[in-house]
């Protein structure tokens, strides 16, 4: 789509109005006041557009004629400065002429005085620079004495500031040694408070989660040889031997099991089972007895060391 500007726009509405205003006339209608309006808009641009054309023109034959003018009065203008520069180099060279003597006189004088006065400068200039000179040299003996004076007291002043500073911090290192020394123990017995109380702790979930394994075990176990056709007579947990406890004392129809359930079982802890098996022999005289260890971490070792000695490994 072309854009249009709003001169453009103006353009457009009025050619179209002008239009329809001649289509009106044509037929003989009666104008509005606003069509009239731009009729006579219309005839009086149409006149000015006639007068600004013959007034572009007049002034073109006028710039033409200047211009004319212009270029006759300039050769002319051209030859009377060339005959003035001429008179005037002339005039130039009869006063140089006339004068040189009393140039020449007085740069001369000039040149003299010049010379005298140059001395003259020199000489108050050279007492200058020597008084100056003088005053230096007096002020920087003056000055290097107040600076060693002040350098002395600068000096002093440090060594007192650092005895004092070395004193207040010597004060200072056994005040904090001390606050750390105090902080150290107190943070010690804190420590050794909060140890006992997290191996309370840890003594306790280890004896939840020993409680829980051994539960675990011990009812698998027990669905296990119900599976296997056994009936159960008797279940003893914690079971008292005459050298130690025992987890479980399983009594069935056919054995007697001695279970013993471990968190992370080693070979001795089956050397411990088989010594407890032969107090439980002596009070089930007669009966099978058929040790068990149990747990959720028994290494290939330690059951290759329990099956040689007939020893059920139950995970």
């Amino acid at each position: 789509m072309e854009y249009m500007t709003m001169e453009d726009e103006i353009v457009r509405w009025f050619s179209e109005s002008i239009l329809k205003i001649v289509e009106k006339l044509k037929s003989g209608q009666e104008l509005t006041n606003t069509e009239a309006y731009i009729a006579l808009t219309y005839i009086y641009s149409q006149s000015f557009e006639k007068k600004i054309e013959e007034l572009e023109r007049s002034l073109r034959d006028e710039i033409r004629k200047t211009r004319e003018e212009l270029l006759t009065n300039d050769d002319k203008i051209k030859k009377e400065v060339i005959e003035n520069d001429d008179k005037i180099k002339r005039e130039l060279i009869e006063y140089v002429d006339k004068n040189k003597k009393e140039i020449i006189e007085y740069v001369d004088k000039s040149k003299k005085e010049l010379l005298e006065n140059d001395e003259k400068v020199k000489k108050e200039i050279i007492e200058y620079v020597n008084g100056v000179k003088k005053e230096l040299l007096e002020n920087d003996e003056r000055i290097k004495k107040e600076l060693l004076e002040n350098d002395e007291r600068i000096k002093k002043e440090i060594i007192e500031y650092v005895d004092k500073s070395k004193k207040e911090l010597l004060e200072n290192d056994e005040r904090i040694k001390k606050e750390l020394l105090e902080n150290d123990k107190r943070m010690k017995s804190e420590l050794e408070a909060k140890i006992d109380e997290v191996k309370g702790e840890v003594a306790a979930l280890r004896s939840d989660l020993g409680v829980l394994t051994e539960s675990f075990f011990v009812s698998n176990f027990l669905d296990s040889i119900k599976e296997g056709g056994e009936k159960v007579v008797s279940v003893y947990r914690h079971y008292e031997t005459s050298i130690g406890e025992v987890d479980a004392l399983v009594e069935t129809d056919k054995a007697v099991y001695v279970i013993e359930v471990k968190f992370r079982a080693e070979i001795k802890e089956v050397d411990d089972l088989l010594t407890k098996v032969k107090e439980v022999e002596k009070e089930y005289q007669g009966k099978r007895i058929i040790p068990v260890l149990a747990g959720p971490k028994i290494s290939k070792a330690v059951r290759g060391y329990a099956k040689g000695l007939n020893v059920i490994i139950y995970q």
